[in-house]
This record gives structure tokens, C-alpha cells and sequence, in this order.
């Protein structure tokens, strides 16, 4: 695995997220068509924590395989193929990630008729440093909990809407003013039903989203600026 191979420069660590085994429920909308077995789906991870800044590997989707021998009795489980996704962060950094939790959002190749329900994730988060032989090695390991959305939000929003709607505030995170701690975005919301999936994600992420009045608005656009909400640390 490149974790245990690549250089980690000086002053830095190296955080690995393994990902073993992800069990879901799946709802099939053609089953005379589709078979969820064959899918090729892939996976957001999403941090709780506002650690987007530290690393670009939660922008990223990661491909899953079908674990077959672990697949029975309505429940598919699928593991990552790359086994895990790591990166190198400050030694200061280091709490605010290993004490974050992670959410785990499933798209399907079909997301028009397979939408992914979570049930569990084994995941857990390593240390990893080199030692006095040059080798790098696992310092320490921290088993994560996953904890599946309720049911009622199943019902409300699809894999493939919770991915959208983790895009766009990845991308608006990125335009917020260090100077102001805020900024003023544009947001696809599919007419406002989407717009409580983002403020909700967005809290947890210890942001707050608004939306614009407007007067606002039709001033920005004027000078040539489209945008519909704005986006504020707490």
C-alpha cells in the first residue's frame, strides 16, 4: 500500500482512513433490468469536522467492489478497492482529525433506479510514522463508530442529491474570505427543496447558509456576480 511507501516529509503525519467492509440496504426501482451486484458504484466520504482545508481527498469519489462472500439475505456489502485513503497533515492538525467522525454517501452508476442505504461502515483511522529504521509504520489506531442516518431522512433525499449537495458546499467553503469569514455563493437547490439538506449539512460543518434577499441578488447579478446565498462561519 502507498501509505507504507511513500516519503512523509519532515514535520508532517500521515493519517490513513481503512475502510473495510460497507453494508447497505438497496432500493431498486427496475429490478427486471437493473441487478445492484453488477453496479459499479462509488463513495464520498464526508468528515464532520471542517478539515477540507488540510487535504483534497474528500473532494475525491472512490470505485467499490462487491464483496460476494458477504452479500446474502438482502443486505450488499461492498468494500473499497483501494483498501483506505490517507494523507499528510501538521502535527498540530492532528486532534481535529482523529477525533472527527466521517458520513459515508454511496452513488450508484444507475442512480436513477439504485439508491444505497448505509448500515454499517468498519472503519477505523491509523497513525502513521516512520521509525528509527527508516520503515513507516502504524503508531497508533482508532476504531471509528458509524452511526446510519434515520429513516426518515431515506425518504427524503437520494444518494446521488446528498452528493450533489456535498460538492456544492465543498466548493462554497472554499470561497469563503479568510478576512470576513463569510461569502456570498450560488447553490442549485432545485427550487428550495434541497436548501434544508445543505443547511443542515452545512451546521454540522460549523457553517451557517442563508439565503440572500432579492435586492441582493439582482445587484450582484448586475455586476455580472450570480449568486443566491451567502456562506458564514459560525
Amino acid at each position: 500500500m502507498d501509505a507504507f511507501k511513500e516519503p512523509i516529509e519532515s514535520g508532517l503525519v500521515r493519517i490513513l482512513l481503512r475502510i473495510n467492509e460497507i453494508h447497505c440496504e438497496v432500493k431498486n426501482d427496475a429490478p427486471d433490468f437493473i441487478d445492484p451486484k453488477e453496479d459499479q458504484p462509488k463513495i464520498k466520504i464526508v468528515p464532520e469536522a471542517d478539515i477540507f482545508h488540510l487535504t483534497q481527498v474528500f473532494q475525491e469519489r472512490y470505485s467499490l467492489v462487491l464483496n460476494k462472500r458477504r452479500s446474502k439475505d438482502g443486505i450488499i456489502v461492498w468494500d473499497l478497492s483501494q483498501e483506505g485513503i490517507w494523507f499528510d497533515i501538521p502535527m498540530d492538525k492532528v486532534k481535529e482529525v482523529w477525533l472527527t467522525d466521517f458520513n459515508f454517501y454511496i452513488e450508484s452508476k444507475s442512480p436513477r433506479y439504485l439508491t444505497y442505504y448505509i448500515l454499517d461502515v468498519d472503519h477505523k483511522i491509523q497513525w502513521l510514522q516512520v521509525n528509527e529504521s527508516g520503515s513507516i509504520i502504524s503508531l497508533s489506531e482508532f476504531r471509528k463508530k458509524f452511526t446510519p442516518p434515520p429513516i426518515s431522512e431515506r425518504e427524503t433525499f437520494t444518494g446521488a442529491e446528498i452528493l450533489k449537495c456535498s460538492d456544492m458546499l465543498g466548493r462554497a467553503t472554499r470561497k469563503i474570505d479568510v478576512r470576513t469569514g463569510k461569502a456570498m455563493v450560488k447553490f442549485n437547490t432545485e427550487k428550495g427543496r434541497l436548501e434544508p439538506l445543505l443547511m443542515g449539512m452545512a451546521e454540522k460543518l460549523g457553517y451557517v447558509i442563508e439565503p440572500l434577499d432579492k435586492r441582493t441578488i439582482i445587484k450582484e447579478d448586475e455586476g455580472g456576480n450570480s449568486v443566491t446565498h451567502s456562506i458564514s462561519l459560525k
